[in-house]
């Protein structure tokens, strides 16, 4: 806690100020702190207290210990009060559409902390309990598969390709202007690849932030727009396939096995998945049991 101060502070003062100790309290423990190690932790320049090469490493591990000491505090406290509140991370649109309406049910989730997708299993190691993402969660995990949500295309007016029995092919929706979530999104992954497999050209394609925001363009003129949120703006949607099949994209809920509260966890990952098959807005009910051409 003393090392953790100076470091933010970058002096010994600001460090007891915050700790509400004196300023030779927190010396004598950096200097006991040295001793012990053996290595020098900080540089006394004219701009405070820098840390050494040795006190950098040293402020990574600790502030890891730190976070982990908070959640393992908060999480043991909630359970004594038969309270269980916990912080998800997970991708934006993600949040927005499935762990956003879980919480107004009554989830005990406190907190979602977005990321991208490729980032979102890493916040397990800095504060979140679970992580809710569209990648496959790493084999250490727990994990559990929540939902297959299909990708849409959607469009205004009468569509410029064929639509059949609700369904669009990718091959005829790629001949024309479409947007669609870029960044390293799951729909952009999943259909990159259905493409790929079968030489589909996607130089029609115009990455945009986020699902919304490709059919915002789409309702402006601007082309199709391929997602997974539900139509807005007006706009007439078709399940995307690729010969044949519904494409979709696969969302999992992961946590680590040695989490204070793994039980809850996995109680908890059950609940959404089941609210989310059935409840969740996003959910369309006649496409969940579709053999799906790829995963995530």
């Amino acid at each position: 806690m003393y090392f953790l101060a100076v470091a933010r502070s970058n002096s010994v003062s600001g460090a007891a100020a915050e700790l509400f100790v004196s300023q030779p309290a927190v010396s004598r423990r950096i200097a006991s702190l040295e001793r012990s190690l053996g290595l020098r932790l900080f540089r006394r320049t004219p701009s405070g207290m820098v840390p050494t090469a040795a006190g950098e490493r040293l402020q990574a591990l600790a502030q890891d210990l730190h976070n982990r000491l908070e959640r393992a505090s908060d999480v043991m406290g909630a359970l004594g009060e038969g309270q269980h509140l916990f912080t998800v991370a997970c991708p934006e649109t993600t949040g927005n559409y499935f762990v956003a309406p879980f919480i107004a049910t009554g989830a005990p989730i406190s907190d979602i902390l977005p990321s991208r997708p490729a980032d979102v299993y890493g916040l397990l190691d800095t504060g979140a309990d679970m992580a809710v993402n569209t990648m496959t969660p790493p084999a250490q995990l727990r994990s559990q598969h929540l939902l297959s949500t299909p990708i849409l295309v959607h469009f205004p007016g009468n569509a410029p390709f064929p639509v059949t029995k609700g369904q669009a092919e990718l091959k005829d929706v790629a001949r024309f202007a479409m947007q669609m979530p870029g960044y390293g999104s799951a729909v952009e992954r999943n259909v990159r690849a259905a493409a790929g497999r079968s030489s589909i050209d996607l130089s029609l394609a115009t990455p945009a932030s986020n699902g919304i925001l490709a059919q915002a363009q789409a309702a402006a003129g601007r082309g199709a727009s391929i997602a997974i949120e539900p139509a807005a703006f007006g706009l007439n949607e078709a399940l995307l396939i690729h010969e044949g099949d519904p494409l979709a994209v696969d969302i999992h809920a992961a946590w680590e096995s040695d989490h204070y509260a793994a039980p809850e966890l996995e109680a908890l990952a059950k609940e959404l998945a089941t609210w989310m098959k059935y409840t969740a807005p996003q959910a369309h009910s006649n496409t969940h049991h579709h053999k799906l051409s790829i995963g995530t």
